[in-house]
């Protein structure tokens, strides 16, 4: 049986992950896949993985794509938010600029979706470092409730929210495909929504 058949009958939940480099998007991506912190870091360009999950009885298959933050970059990020659906802007607690820039990835996500719904985390890697906090939790509550998103601080060191950040996202778009009926196959088109589910 070939990646196709495996997951012809699975719900796709479609994952990214978006933020500046080093705010750790590969560490908790690691963190989630393998329940470990990586020993080595090397600058990603896009890594992607796919496996089959179960969540809340339903068969899906997961995408998680982890993208580049270096501004070489910049120019694939349109392609990345085309082939997602769920959103997790990754922001390092330790730096100001990094949260900045989930500002702008986050008006980049609603003008390319458009008419398209979609899902919204905002992460605060690195929560470990709070004697080095450079981005306050109320700053960043504020903003979230002024555009209806969720916020979660992680730390993919210390294990710290990061299954529960997966899952947040992963329960959002289920829910938006169990709504739509969409439970065998992706619908086509989807309203636009940036939502936020009460996981």
């Amino acid at each position: 049986m070939d990646e196709t058949d495996l997951f012809e009958n699975l719900i796709p939940l479609r994952i990214a992950l978006l933020g500046q480099s080093m705010v750790g998007k590969s560490a908790l991506t690691y963190r989630f896949i393998k329940n470990k912190f990586p020993d080595e870091f090397d600058a990603t360009i896009e890594d992607s993985y796919s496996f089959p999950v179960e969540i809340n009885g339903f068969q899906c298959h997961l995408e998680i794509l982890d993208t580049a933050g270096q501004d070489d970059y910049q120019t694939m990020i349109d392609t990345w938010i085309n082939n997602a659906d769920g959103f997790m802007l990754v922001y390092s607690i330790d730096n100001k600029e990094s949260f900045e820039s989930v500002k702008l990835r986050y008006e980049r996500i609603i003008r390319i979706k458009d008419d398209e719904k979609y899902a919204i985390l905002i992460v605060g890697n690195k929560c470990d470092l709070e004697e080095k906090r450079k981005v306050s939790k109320e700053e960043v509550e504020t903003y979230c409730e002024s555009i209806n998103a969720k916020f979660l601080e992680t730390s993919a060191l210390k294990s710290i929210n990061v299954r529960e950040s997966f899952l947040y996202l992963s329960h959002c778009l289920l829910e938006f495909f169990s709504n739509e009926k969409a439970i065998i196959k992706p619908v086509e088109k989807r309203k636009k929504c940036c939502y936020c589910c009460n996981f």
